[in-house]
């Protein structure tokens, strides 16, 4: 069994990892994120290559195991986002519209899932966001209200499909509260 904790495993298998990703990809073990259909939270090892590798079921045997994966995943996510630029879009008046992040690995939307995220973006949009992860290494965030997300939303779309990284066509919203979905992207869904 391999041990989450322990340095020696983790350079020989890989760093534990959280990944955000479609629900089709079935990965041994997934929970959806709160309120999705179609968005899953997995745990991987990412290799010195960049590789990922899925965990699978048998290195969860107590309860506590999944809470302790989580809580590593969570801050390593959180010292990359101390790394992150966001690309920050003004309208034709300079007020800032959105933010964009896009980086080269595939964590970077479980950065999302860290209380820095809402800290750091809060202070420019207000306390309560709407983000898109269209891919697991690109994120958009919007302020809740007076958002202009309708005028993107082909292109989130469009982000998804061309990916090689496919994370969620859903909106969610984030808040002090957490991370939970509000709708789709997709105009196929209901």
């Amino acid at each position: 069994m391999m041990c989450f904790d322990q340095a020696s495993a983790q350079e020989k298998d890989g760093v534990p990892a959280l990944l955000i990703g479609p629900a089709y990809l079935r990965p041994p073990v997934y929970r959806y994120l709160p309120n999705s259909k179609r968005t899953i939270l997995y745990p991987v090892l990412i290799k010195s290559s960049g590789e990922t590798i899925s965990v699978n079921g048998q290195n969860f045997t107590t309860p506590g195991d999944w809470d302790r994966f989580v809580k590593d995943a969570r801050e390593r996510s959180q010292l990359q986002l101390a790394t992150l630029d966001p690309t920050l879009v003004r309208d034709s008046h300079g007020v800032i519209q959105m933010a964009v992040i896009f980086t080269d690995t595939p964590v970077t939307a479980t950065c999302t899932l860290t209380p820095g995220f809402i800290e750091r973006f809060s202070a420019i949009f207000g306390p309560e966001l709407l983000v898109a992860f269209p891919t697991q290494n690109k994120i958009y965030v919007f302020p809740k209200l007076a958002n202009k997300i309708e005028a993107m939303t082909e292109t989130i779309r469009d982000d998804y499909l061309i990916s090689p990284m496919p994370a969620s066509t859903e909106l969610f919203e984030l808040s002090r509260e957490g991370l939970h979905a509000v709708g789709s992207l997709n105009p196929d869904d209901d």
